[in-house]
């Protein structure tokens, strides 16, 4: 589906006339495979509150980009470290940084910011927290025009080291977050897993992408195919020419399974352990809408969504934390904005995702092996969203900072990332892909 107002001709005219309209900034997107010279080609500053952490910081970044300082004219991306910020007026550390170097960020240009509540006194925590208002109203007035992002790790265990940090910044850092901005995400896992490099992340690796024969599933299964990893598409039967084909194009292997019936959850774990060594990777994207008012749903509208969405997510999930998971796998699920805020004729389908949320948090806290975070896409350019009405479409992509719909890539691309070991800090999260909408922000 294409968005109108990509189309540089009419965008020209609309500049040129001064129509009022909100034209949407061209985002870049780095849709290869990474690179140990992802953020080479990156000028990058790197500063903050002076202290070891910053220090520690820097030199984590120092052979991955072009080091700039805030004196540069023009940068790429802007990491700021409010580790260790404790009174109001540290905040002013975090003034001078921001406003030394805003106006000198490039389009598509990414702004990371990092805190960590060392001190337990209710000031301190005050202080921390105050960033994330400051990161999220950052996003909205400087994204809008030329596309730069702006989001926030939160460190929340003081064990978490400053690589975990740094793997983490590397992505948002990326032209493959161009999509995401004003988030807040957690880090507060401890544990690593140890990488040569950030080229194939997933060499050896075995994935399930449920609903992987189109759109988002589709594209998440190219994702982690291309890092290196064997990728194991699930669909429904009537979808085996579009499994297949895909299968051939990745050499991904198919099987053909309706997720809510039971049976399919014992034969796809057998399949794995008979085939594999185990599953390190377990994407469940299938989902349905059934959308109504809940006083014009019927039952089997209600039961449909809930059986796809939540309580087949939920048996194959547990299936392999019994049996077939490999020790430190990682669980992507797909939930939503409507999740998080709800939506008109969409109760059983925001019940569903935001129980995926719920989850997703429960399976991270209950085991020290596995690693489960979801997904919350906003409005994203599929078939499902071609055929809306025009004036819900033009709202799905206006009411948001970068003021467009996003790409099952773009997706696709926060999969990738939630599955591979630049993840491992971050553990029990929803991340939201919908380009700072303001729906449920």
């Amino acid at each position: 589906m294409n968005d109108y107002l990509q189309n540089s001709t009419l965008r020209t005219l609309l500049k040129t006339l001064n129509i009022p309209v909100p034209v949407p900034p061209l985002l870049k997107r780095n849709l290869g495979a990474y690179t140990d010279d992802e953020l080479s080609g990156k000028k990058v500053v790197v500063a903050g509150k002076e202290n070891e952490f910053l220090h520690e910081l820097q030199h984590a970044f120092h052979p991955l980009v072009n080091a700039a300082t805030i004196y540069d004219e023009k940068i790429d991306g802007l990491v700021v470290s409010c580790v260790g910020m404790q009174t109001i007026e540290d905040l002013e550390d975090l003034y001078t940084t921001v406003k030394n170097t805003v106006a000198k960020i490039a389009a598509n240009g990414r702004v990371v910011m990092v805190t960590r509540s060392d001190d337990n006194t209710a000031l301190s925590y005050a202080v921390q927290k105050s960033v994330d208002g400051f990161s999220r109203a950052l996003s909205k007035e400087i994204g809008g025009k030329k596309g730069v992002t702006v989001n926030l790790l939160k460190i929340t265990n003081t064990q978490v080291s400053v690589t975990a940090v740094a793997n983490a910044a590397f992505f948002f850092l990326s032209d493959k977050s161009s999509f995401i901005t004003g988030q807040v995400v957690e880090l507060g896992n401890a544990y690593g897993t140890s990488f040569p490099s950030p080229a194939k992340l997933l060499q050896d690796k075995t994935a399930i992408v449920t609903g992987g024969a189109r759109g988002i599933g589709a594209a998440a299964a190219r994702v982690l195919a291309r890092e290196g990893a064997k990728v194991i598409i699930i669909d429904v039967p009537s979808s085996k020419e579009d499994a297949q084909k895909l299968a051939q194009e990745i050499g991904a292997d198919v099987l053909l399974e309706d997720i809510t019936d039971a049976k399919a959850t014992e034969d796809i774990q057998r399949y794995v352990i008979n085939n594999y060594k185990g599953l390190d990777i377990l994407v469940n994207n299938a989902g349905i809408t059934r959308d109504k008012t809940i006083a014009k749903m019927n039952i089997d509208q209600w039961r449909g969504v809930l059986n796809v969405n939540l309580k087949a997510v939920i048996n194959l999930t547990e299936t392999f934390i019994r049996k077939g998971f490999n020790e430190h796998a990682k669980v992507v699920s797909l939930s939503s904005i409507s999740g998080i805020a709800g939506n008109v004729g969409q109760t059983n389908y925001s019940l569903t995702k935001a129980g995926v949320i719920g989850f997703t948090k429960a399976v991270a806290s209950g085991n020290n092996k596995i690693f489960a975070n979801a997904v919350a896409p906003g409005f994203i350019e599929t078939k499902m969203t071609e055929n809306l009405p025009f004036f819900v479409k033009e709202g799905g992509r206006r009411l948001s900072t970068l003021k467009q719909g996003g790409l099952p890539e773009d997706v696709a691309e926060l999969i990738g990332f939630l599955a591979s070991p630049l993840s491992d800090g971050i553990n029990g999260e929803c991340v939201r892909v919908c380009g700072g909408s303001m729906i449920g922000a």
